[in-house]
């Protein structure tokens, strides 16, 4: 049926909405400014508008899945456009896309950055210096000459760096790393003390803009398993901080939750902004009717973009409310959860027996990997609404970075934590 795989595609998990296609604003919801209190996106923009000419880092993290890129498009856009009363020129580096996350070190990003900034700059017309254009060309003779990389286009357009760290090989990636150690301090010398300061001056001249704004996002996506997030946000934050401009990174939820929140607003200067789940349940478990409508409107506007009315979805209202309470207000996982159950039938509506099995089906894939300490662990999250502390910090940042647990974050309340509400529809029996 047409109109049901239309649907299905409008309920895609892993595609965040730009704030450049008609189509995207059209489905964006501003549940932040429905739910009332501080907007995240806002808070961000205004942070770097009012900052003047000074160069300032920012973090941003939260639940994966949340939605982080799509308001970091609307801080791009906030700041492109002018709308805060200083115009930004924004690079956007998506880190998934150039780095092996599992294999990340602060020379490899800090080089994809400075790549993603010249290329970004170059599309708007800039043109660097020759200084700077043969340095980067000595350096990619020189990382072919050396590792062999021959992804790196040189020739008459020597700032043409193409190749991803995924193209360096594993026995070479020492190499390639106290390759770029050596020339990283070059490389910073050259592309603040040059190359921003003449774009700046180039961009106020020729596109009114008056400073620029480097978004590093993704990098929360760094694996927990095998990992040093303190190593790279902490031990080496001087090279995250290096670019004289202002830069924005996401950072994983669990290392921005940690005992090291403090160290890491210290070094970086700045608080470390979330982005909440929708509260759908409050911490008593009763209903929350302005998450509930929020979510309900997402769901309603990609209905309507498949050419749907959201009444003939479900056999029975009371079905979309049910899950919509089942994703915890978590954006992905609702729209998991809805393919889940398109992919039980054949036509619309959808009955209440498809729901309920569909809800179980996931919540069993869901906890499969859980152990009992970790039902334990959410279970005294459930009671108490808290974090887990002490000896348990491990299973904590697992169980907060899968989201078993899920952030929320109210006025009156502040910020509160609970588990998953899809646990709930696994049977007692399958807990361990």
């Amino acid at each position: 049926m047409k109109a049901i795989a239309d649907l299905y595609q409008q309920f895609d998990p892993m595609r965040p909405l730009t704030a450049a296609g008609q189509a995207d604003r059209a489905l964006y919801v501003d549940w932040q400014h429905q739910l009332g209190g501080d907007d995240v996106k806002l808070r961000l923009a205004r942070g770097i508008a009012r900052s003047g000419g000074q160069a300032v880092i920012h973090l941003f993290t939260g639940p994966r899945g949340a939605g982080k890129t799509t308001e970091l498009y609307r801080v791009k856009h906030l700041l492109e456009e002018g709308q805060l009363g200083k115009r930004f020129f924004v690079s956007m580096l998506m880190a998934e896309e150039w780095l092996d996350l599992a294999d990340v070190q602060p020379e490899e990003l800090s080089f994809q950055i400075v790549r993603q900034l010249v290329t970004d700059l170059r599309q708007v017309g800039f043109k660097p210096s020759g200084t700077v254009t043969e340095f980067f060309r000595k350096l990619g003779v020189e990382f072919n000459k050396k590792l062999g990389l021959d992804a790196i286009e040189i020739g008459h357009d020597p700032l043409k760096f193409t190749f991803k760290y995924q193209d360096v090989p594993h026995s070479r990636r020492r190499d390639f790393r106290e390759l770029l150690q050596g020339q990283l301090p070059k490389i910073y010398d050259l592309v603040n003390n040059q190359l921003i300061t003449e774009a700046r001056r180039w961009l106020v001249r020729e596109k009114n803009i008056d400073d620029i704004l480097m978004i590093v996002d993704e990098i929360d996506r760094i694996p927990l398993l095998g990992s040093n997030l303190e190593q790279l946000f902490i031990g080496r934050a001087g090279t995250l901080r290096a670019l004289d401009c202002h830069v924005l990174y996401t950072i994983p939820i669990e290392l921005a939750y940690s005992p090291r929140q403090a160290a890491l607003r210290d070094i970086y200067g700045t608080e470390i902004l979330t982005l909440p789940v929708m509260p759908v349940l409050d911490p008593a478990g009763n209903m929350n009717p302005l998450a509930q409508n929020a979510l309900r409107e997402i769901v309603k506007r990609r209905t309507s973009a498949a050419k749907l009315d959201i009444q003939v979805i479900f056999e029975e209202e009371e079905l979309l409310t049910e899950v919509l309470s089942a994703s915890g207000g978590h954006v992905r996982t609702l729209f998991v959860l809805l393919r889940s159950i398109l992919d039980r039938v054949e036509r619309l509506p959808v009955t209440t027996s498809t729901v309920q099995r569909s809800l179980r089906g996931t919540a069993a894939d869901l906890t499969r990997p859980l152990s009992r300490n970790d039902w334990l662990l959410l279970e005294q999250v459930h009671s108490t609404k808290n974090p887990v502390n002490g000896g348990n910090i491990d299973a904590w940042n697992r169980l907060l970075r899968d989201s078993y647990v899920l952030t929320y974050y109210q006025e009156d309340i502040g910020y509160w934590y609970d588990r998953n509400p899809l646990l709930k529809y696994t049977e007692a029996r399958s807990r361990p």
